[in-house]
């Protein structure tokens, strides 16, 4: 899967996720910011309408804010969507 295909299903899932739980936009950007995030509110508002592209390390960092928030989520990391360039570890 594409880069940006891959963001715009992790975008996707998130919003879903966050919305669902009655959370807003503010909620989830404050709990990435928590964890080292570096992305404005702006920014990451346009993030989840497919506005904006952001890397692979700031998406995942806003997947594990999303899961510590929803924990039945179960939002994908990057690499679970692109499995064929992460091989496993041994």
């Amino acid at each position: 899967m594409e880069d940006r295909a891959i963001g715009r299903a992790q975008a996707r899932l998130m919003r879903a996720a966050i919305t669902h739980a009655s959370l807003t936009v503010e909620d989830l950007w404050r709990t990435y910011v928590l964890l080292g995030g570096e992305a404005g509110h702006l920014e990451v508002e346009a993030y989840l309408h497919h506005a904006l592209y952001l890397p692979p390390r700031h998406r995942d960092l806003l997947v594990r804010a999303t899961n510590q928030l929803v924990p039945t989520s179960g939002v994908p990391y990057s690499r679970d969507l692109r499995p064929e360039e992460y091989p496993p570890e041994l």
